[in-house]
């Protein structure tokens, strides 16, 4: 029989994840991609608490911010095109008011040190092997805020660095929380504004990084997104219209690979039942006020409950407030 392409055998994890498992997602936007899908599934996650990182050496700043509960100050931002911004984060926690966007970061890196110290799992998603260096201040940036080109100085880190970084990182890590598992993975969205060249030369590095760090550490494990993408859909009917980012049957496909590597069959029958409640909480109608859709309501505010005793460890708070705000708002319009 004639085979047109190279599927990656996934196998079974040694470690499985499971809804009593707080996950911790940090890095580029494919780290969004699948902490959007646990979050579906009513898995516990927190997702990147410094905004979306794309280079290793950033995320290892950013952790160690997270595990020495660093807090900000006015000193460590700074002010530019109407904003006040700080360069180990991402634009959305930029903004106009300074004492919002500090009150913002450092209740950031509270709640992450705290869910940090009793995670099951840290998901670190590396997107480009390339950093950038802020030439006046001469230190490491995660993130230029669109200041002139001519601030900085961008070159790809190597190895050995990236791997001595991660590796004083996850030693501390393993000092507030001994029990934590690390999922590496390295990012199947193209850098192209790099080109192609540089861009595979930069997803090598990374590559040869993970697989060190893999190598020097028990509890680290390794995703592969990557070769998903490049090896086994190869074909950019997988990607968007920009060539870049994989599309949403891509993400999907991914994610089934993920799923059949991480989750127990048991654990998949659970999330199928949150997937659907997911599915119920977006649904839309035309008549809001219809009793067709007050019973929709009262239905799923019974699930909510019904899933609430079955599953105590889940929270399942927003979604039970979401349905209750929605009955009482067609209670007052009678």
């Amino acid at each position: 029989m004639m085979k047109f392409r190279t599927e990656i055998e996934i196998g079974t994890a040694q470690m499985p994840i499971g809804h009593r498992d707080a996950i911790l997602t940090m890095g580029s936007c494919f780290a969004d991609n699948i902490a959007g899908l646990l979050k579906e599934r009513y898995f516990s996650v927190l997702q990147n608490p410094f905004g979306t990182l794309y280079n290793p050496l950033s995320l290892a700043e950013a952790m160690t911010m997270i595990i020495e509960q660093r807090k900000f100050t006015a000193n460590d931002l700074f002010y530019y095109r109407d904003e006040w911004h700080s360069f180990w984060h991402h634009s959305t926690f930029s903004g106009e008011n300074q004492n919002d966007v500090l009150r913002r970061i450092n209740r950031q890196i509270r709640t992450a040190h705290q869910f940090l110290s009793k995670a099951k799992w840290l998901f670190l998603t590396f997107g480009t092997a390339f950093v950038y260096f802020h030439l006046p201040e001469k230190r490491l940036v995660a993130n230029c805020h669109k200041l002139p080109e001519n601030e900085f100085l961008r070159e790809p880190a190597d190895p050995k660095t990236i791997v001595q970084n991660l590796s004083r990182v996850f030693a501390d890590l393993k000092e507030i929380n001994p029990n934590v598992n690390i999922l590496l993975t390295v990012s199947p969205i193209r850098h192209l504004r790099d080109g192609l060249v540089q861009n595979q030369r930069s997803k090598a590095i990374l590559l040869l990084a993970v697989h060190e760090l893999i190598e020097q550490n028990k509890h680290v494990f390794y995703f592969p997104a990557y070769e998903i993408m490049m090896d086994d859909l190869r074909d950019y009917r997988f990607y968007e219209a920009n060539l870049t980012h994989p599309n949403d049957q891509a993400v999907q496909y991914i994610w089934e690979k993920f799923s059949d590597l991480f989750f127990t069959e048991a654990t998949r029958q659970v999330a199928a039942k949150f997937f659907a409640l997911t599915t119920a909480l977006r649904h839309r109608v035309r008549n809001a006020q219809s009793p067709m859709h007050r019973r929709f309501l009262r239905t799923t505010l019974q699930r909510i409950e019904s899933l609430a005793l079955e599953y105590p460890y889940v929270n399942l708070e927003e979604a039970r407030q979401q349905i209750s705000a929605q009955l009482k708002a067609e209670d007052r319009s009678e």
